[in-house]
């Protein structure tokens, strides 16, 4: 069969700091994968790295987005055409030491959809069959849009063992700050703050009812700290903001270069320090169902929905820290 020339726009990486919303490919239907009509996709750090030439994997011409939600184009397996659904862009190995484990989303050659494939800011996209999750009717598919980000949290939150009353800090005011903040809230964490050094994000975390703190001057209050930056100079001050015996949780990726860790502080107070990466298949089924409980106010998050043609200019607002969490409505 001659392959299709039908063409769909899309918002693709050019190269450099190069973003365009141009023509590419529509994909066409391949085992293991199934069509999905895109409903919306979230633009994230991971996609402003990529847009900067900073991310090691991705290569010039791809199409960005692997935070998705849609329906299905056609049946795939018990689920018909047009059952809404969240779609994991993560494809794991299968023959690593941590896939022969079960530990599939720490993968040693973990790729994703919108990195090492075509992403989701197009009207159409190819998803693993084995990551769909139908969503619960009802549920609205803009809230569904953050489900990837809040499963990221989810596992976080389960990581660092946070119990009922501990005092909580995070550290970065983004998108996975805010919803680290708000699900530590919801689960029954006692203070919760935030610092950020961007006073645009500081208010927008205060406007959704967080408590935040100058960044400036840490206090080591904290039972469990959350480092949701992946800034290097970050590294150094985590164990400022926590008491003695706490959990400091890495969220937030980190370049592959070494950052400065106070480790002194590590042994003197007995801290732990503690990794978490992307999510699990429960991480994924407890965001849905959060999701769906609607207790979180998660539509306060997004900024704003933008049509794919002004892809551009929702990438030039992240880079200038005027939004918090863009959706693109391909």
């Amino acid at each position: 069969m001659a392959p299709s020339t039908q063409t769909l726009p899309a918002l693709v990486w050019e190269g450099g700091t190069s973003v365009a919303v141009r023509d590419v490919a529509a994909p066409e239907p391949t085992d293991g994968f199934a069509l999905l009509d895109v409903a919306y996709t979230g633009l994230c750090g991971t996609d402003l790295h990529i847009c900067a030439g900073e991310h090691s994997r991705a290569q010039p011409g791809i199409v960005i987005g692997h935070e998705l939600v849609g329906t299905l184009a056609a049946d795939v397996g018990d689920l018909a055409a047009g059952q809404a659904v969240f779609a994991n862009p993560m494809m794991h190995c299968g023959t690593c030491d941590a896939c022969s484990r079960g530990l599939v989303h720490v993968c040693e050659r973990l790729r994703s959809v919108g990195i090492d494939r075509p992403g989701a800011a197009c009207a159409r996209v190819l998803v693993p069959t084995g990551g769909l999750y139908a969503l619960p009717d009802g549920v609205a598919l803009g809230d569904a849009a953050l489900v990837e980000p809040l499963a990221v949290c989810v596992r976080a939150l389960r990581r660092s063992g946070c119990a009922p009353g501990e005092r909580v800090h995070v550290i970065g005011g983004g998108p996975i700050g805010c919803l680290l903040a708000l699900l530590a809230v919801d689960a029954g964490a006692g203070e919760v703050t935030l610092s950020e050094p961007s006073a645009t994000r500081r208010a927008l975390a205060a406007g959704l009812g967080i408590a935040t703190l100058d960044p400036e001057r840490p206090v080591p209050s904290a039972d469990v700290v959350f480092d949701a930056t992946g800034v290097p100079t970050v590294a150094a001050s985590l164990g400022r903001w926590a008491r003695a015996q706490a959990r400091v949780v890495v969220v937030g990726a980190y370049p592959p270069v070494p950052a400065p860790v106070d480790l002194l502080r590590v042994m003197f107070a007995e801290l732990s320090l503690v990794g978490t990466r992307i999510y699990t298949r429960a991480d994924i089924s407890t965001a849905i169902e959060l999701v769906a409980a609607g207790r979180l106010g998660l539509d306060r998050l997004v900024s704003e929905i933008v049509p794919l043609a002004e892809g551009v200019r929702a990438i030039e607002a992240l880079r200038a820290g005027t939004a918090l969490k863009l959706l693109v409505a391909p």
